[in-house]
């Protein structure tokens, strides 16, 4: 470039030179930074008038992406499990008044401390069950909820990771997405087309699936979803995984008989199909909990394998007279993962201790 520069400067013409001269270090800019930048219109008639052709300047466009095709890169990843941005994982429950809250963790992962519980700012509808995704794909958490009555909201982080400020709950379709009772949502791009879906778990246990009609920085859902062919005995609470480390994406579910099914895709990208439900074994034994469970699976000590956070809700059932009550009291389990990332194993349930809320829903 520089003995081109010098070549065309010793032309006769001072203007001519200047012209030139400032022609080639445009084409250098816009080559340096075409893939970072796509080119703007100015930018392309500059390649026109420098002589190159239309095909080049195609290739390159479609290479550094439209504005459109740039709306549909990979979205910033967001750490669901670290609220505070610390590098330890939190929690972060629901609850049977609506609202959402955060559990911060005071200690380490080896040995964590909760204290109290730490509101928000989501309040939807009654019996709130969260799940931290980046809806709009900034790269800022936002928060998805169910709830009692069925339905579905998003809560847009309008704040930052370290300091959210969500908007006021947006009912799913204005509300006319409804799974019956009790959802539960997740969301995952289900048919490989580089959307993310959405997928909801009812009472009677039941996931139901809803594909994204939009952009995956702008999701839309028909009122009506389909049956994943998957389902629990009651209370369907699913959580997105890759189980056993293959590339595909597993769902494992909680459930109204407190055990935890696992379900494993055997169909590819586009097609998932999943093979008959697993229960969840610790120590060898299928695990069973006295109330509904919900789970969430993450890495807790990064170790690269998958632990699973495990809950059962607290429940009064009726006792051996009608004056007496069995209370059933909330527990939150931490589940290590003592196999490998292909196969997951579990020896033991530890119990997480803190000052979590009665009504706690994960």
């Amino acid at each position: 470039m520089k003995k081109k520069g010098s070549a065309i400067c010793n032309q006769k013409s001072i203007l001519g030179n200047l012209k030139q001269c400032l022609l080639f270090l445009s084409l250098f800019l816009i080559f340096f930074v075409y893939n970072v930048f796509a080119m703007t219109a100015e930018e392309i008639l500059l390649l026109k008038r420098a002589g190159v052709p239309d095909e080049k300047i195609m290739e390159m466009q479609k290479k550094e992406g439209s504005p459109s095709a740039q709306a549909q890169k990979p979205a910033p990843k967001i750490n669901p499990f670290d609220w505070n941005e610390d590098g330890k994982k939190d929690i972060i429950t629901g609850s049977e008044n609506g609202r959402v809250y955060v559990y911060i963790n005071r200690g380490t992962n080896s040995q964590p401390v909760f204290a109290a519980p730490m509101e928000t700012g989501v309040n939807t509808a009654r019996h709130s069950v969260p799940y931290v995704i980046d809806w709009n794909n900034d790269g800022i958490k936002d928060i998805l909820t169910g709830a009692r009555s069925g339905e579905v909201f998003v809560s847009i982080n309008n704040g930052d990771n370290l300091h959210p400020m969500f908007a006021e709950a947006i009912q799913l379709n204005d509300g006319d997405l409804d799974v019956g009772s009790f959802s539960s949502p997740a969301m995952v791009d289900w048919n490989g087309d580089g959307k993310k879906d959405l997928i909801v778990g009812n009472k009677n246990g039941k996931i139901v699936l809803f594909f994204n009609k939009g952009e995956d920085n702008a999701p839309i859902f028909s009122a009506k979803g389909m049956e994943a062919l998957i389902s629990v005995d009651s209370f369907a609470a699913p959580f997105i995984v890759d189980w056993n480390s293959d590339g595909k994406f597993d769902v494992i579910s909680g459930s109204g008989d407190g055990k935890i099914y696992i379900f494993i895709n055997e169909g590819n990208e586009k097609f998932p199909k999943f093979g008959k439900a697993q229960v969840l074994q610790v120590n060898n034994k299928e695990l069973k909990l006295p109330s509904p469970t919900s789970v969430v699976a993450l890495d807790w000590d990064d170790d690269g394998k998958i632990d699973l956070l495990v809950s059962n809700k607290g429940a009064v059932e009726e006792g051996p007279t009608p004056d007496r009550k069995n209370i059933i009291p909330l527990g939150i389990y931490l589940l290590l993962n003592t196999g490998t990332k292909e196969k997951p194993e579990f020896k033991e349930m530890k119990q997480i201790k803190g000052k979590f809320r009665d009504d706690t829903v994960l």
